[in-house]
């Protein structure tokens, strides 16, 4: 469980500098419990659940300089929503304390006023929100002035009503009769501290191309799923179905069978929506200090 805590500390290093990483990892040599700053599990602790117990132990084990920036990345955090907390110290203080009481209960978790690693994962995942990563995605293109030869389109694929599907990509499509075969290339942003820009092909056989449709046969697009692409000339759309698929044994025997039918969508349209959001959850996040003087989430005018 300390790795636990250790890894989701790991994660609090990224969103800091060079220069606050050397401030604050400099050695305590005191005794665990002789700093002020860590909470004490001496008392009280048979008013506490089981989990919460084992966590106050584990972040005592921590080494000094560990559970310093623990908290610092905390403070940063809270900062950064806006709940108050500063100058960052790296000491549990009550201004913290109360920060983080505050946060607990804005997000609907117990409120500890504590560290713990339902408060991280909030935190963290409410700080990846605000970073989050929008290119802006090319709109929708259709070209079939020379259907019985080739055909091409490019677009983002979404599911119904524009929830999306693998969001931040683009793919453009080529279908041509000579060697009855239709290719797919896809640029896919993969999230994270670090987004990654991966590119792939997948090849479809055509099974049939009519003057109206052009109908793939399956192509395996995964370990356990195989995908059809269907383009409709006269509504100029591109869908695709794909198929998970279980087996008795093997690696797709824990696999729920399911389809999900996918249209080549218009980016511009998904960006909007997806900056929608991200607007919306970002004043779920942030915390503003409005004219009366009152501090409160920015969505409660």
């Amino acid at each position: 469980m300390r790795r636990s805590f250790l890894v989701i500390g790991i994660l609090f290093v990224f969103s800091l500098s060079s220069t606050a990483l050397a401030e604050t990892a400099k050695p305590n040599h005191g005794k665990h419990a002789e700093d002020p700053s860590k909470p004490s599990i001496k008392a009280g602790t048979s008013q506490t659940s089981n989990q919460q117990s084992e966590e106050a132990k584990e972040l005592e084990k921590l080494k000094p300089e560990e559970y310093r920036l623990l908290v610092l990345g905390t403070q940063i955090y809270l900062g950064r929503f806006g709940y108050g907390v500063g100058p960052f110290t790296g000491e549990l203080d009550q201004q913290t304390q109360k920060a983080l009481r505050e946060y607990q209960k804005n997000v609907g978790i117990a409120e500890t006023g504590t560290i713990n690693k339902e408060t991280l994962k909030h935190l963290t995942d409410d700080n990846n929100t605000l970073d989050q990563i929008l290119p802006f995605i090319p709109k929708f293109n259709f070209k079939d002035e020379h259907w019985p030869e080739t055909v091409s389109a490019h677009g983002t694929w979404a599911v119904e009503n524009l929830p999306v599907a693998e969001a931040l990509q683009t793919s453009q499509i080529s279908c041509h009769r000579k060697w009855n075969l239709c290719a797919v290339s896809t640029a896919k942003l993969s999230p994270g501290y670090t987004p990654t820009l991966l590119s792939y092909t997948n090849i479809y056989e055509v099974e049939t191309w009519n003057d109206t449709d052009i109908i793939t046969k399956p192509s395996k697009t995964g370990t356990c799923v195989s995908t059809i692409l269907q383009i409709r000339k006269e509504e100029n759309s591109v869908t695709r179905l794909t198929s998970f698929e279980r087996s008795n044994d093997g690696p797709c025997a824990t696999v729920t069978a399911r389809d999900i039918p996918m249209q080549l969508a218009d980016g511009s349209q998904i960006y909007l929506a997806l900056k929608q959001q991200k607007t919306q959850d970002s004043q779920r996040i942030l915390r503003v200090k409005h004219s009366t003087g009152k501090s409160e989430n920015s969505q409660n005018p």
